[in-house]
């Protein structure tokens, strides 16, 4: 993982037909007639694709928007559409295109409500959210959290997280769900981490389960029931395998490694340390098992010198080579 943060890539166009539906959408919504049924039916709308939850995520900024600016901003949604639902509908979808990039995802009415958190190389965050949901940032991580009226969603900009969902109080309840650049994560009802790598995600189901849709390809769900794990890039999900033993041992400043390779173990410490880890080719495939430290790196790195047959080679404190010893 690049320890740099990246420009995030320019949003791609809404096709205007689910701008028009969202459109309509908030209007029903604030006509005060959206029963539980219909609330249902707009939380199937929404999980239907990327475009249908990033247009919904649109409409509930203009709609708090306009609740912000005075308190007939609601009143004046409905009497918009009153007069004429076609006019409505083309006004609204005009307003959701010239909304700036910079509100979405995490400006909504409630201040907890669209918070991003962060954290810095090597800090880990513990954070509850409004529904009693338990979130842990893991190290050089940022996340925004999205509650509005038909979902609860996080958008996993980089970094690991660890997720414990509450249920939810709202009637009917509302979806809850992980957006990372590859497709969604729908929980149901679980623990599980989602880690955002350079290519692809990695999600490791502690409790539940979740099901994964690619951002190219929606309807090609998998579900990763409890005590697996499954990597996705925007096309397709792997098969699920058994979960790794230490796969959120990172919440307690631990890496657990079972005859892993040393690369992989030392790509993972290098997670945590600021600098250049680096090894000789050598000493890639030696096998590392145990419990080490990742609030104390170079603790660890002085362990693995101290069991493995490697020298640790420190030309700075922030460049760090792993020879053969």
């Amino acid at each position: 993982m690049n320890k740099m943060m990246t420009e995030m890539p320019a949003e791609r166009a809404i096709p205007e037909r689910i701008l028009d539906e969202a459109a309509l959408w908030l209007m029903e919504l604030h006509s005060g007639q959206l029963d539980p049924a219909r609330h249902q039916q707009l939380k199937e709308w929404c999980a239907r694709s990327a475009d249908h939850e990033r247009a919904w995520q649109r409409a509930s900024i203009f709609s708090s928007k306009m609740q912000q600016v005075s308190p007939a901003g609601a009143r004046a949604l409905k009497n918009l559409a009153a007069a004429d639902r076609r006019k409505a509908v083309k006004t609204i979808v005009t307003l959701l295109l010239a909304l700036p990039v910079g509100w979405l995802a995490y400006r909504y009415t409630s201040p907890s409500e669209g918070m991003r958190y962060r954290t810095a190389l090597g800090e880990r965050r513990e954070v509850t959210l409004d529904d009693g949901t338990q979130l842990v940032l893991n190290t050089d991580t940022e996340v925004d959290v999205v509650f509005n009226d038909a979902q609860r969603r996080l958008i996993l900009r980089q970094g690991e997280i660890l997720v414990t969902t509450a249920k939810d109080k709202a009637a009917p309840p509302r979806s809850f769900s992980v957006q990372v650049r590859e497709g969604s994560i729908r929980a149901l009802g679980t623990r599980f981490t989602v880690w955002q790598q350079d290519a692809k995600s990695q999600v490791a189901v502690m409790e539940g389960a979740i099901e994964i849709s690619p951002l190219d390809a929606p309807s090609a769900k998998t579900v990763v029931p409890s005590q697996q794990q499954a990597a996705f890039n925007s096309r397709q999900a792997d098969t699920p395998v058994a979960l790794d033993a230490g796969a959120a041992s990172w919440e307690d400043g631990m890496l657990i490694a079972h005859k892993m390779p040393l690369a992989t173990f030392l790509a993972q410490l290098d997670r945590y340390r600021p600098g250049k880890l680096q090894y000789d080719k050598r000493v890639a495939t030696l096998p590392v098992s145990g419990a080490f430290s990742l609030t104390d790196t170079d603790q660890t790195l002085a362990t693995l010198e101290q069991t493995m047959p490697v020298r640790i080679n420190y030309l700075t404190r922030y460049w760090v080579t792993v020879v053969p010893h």
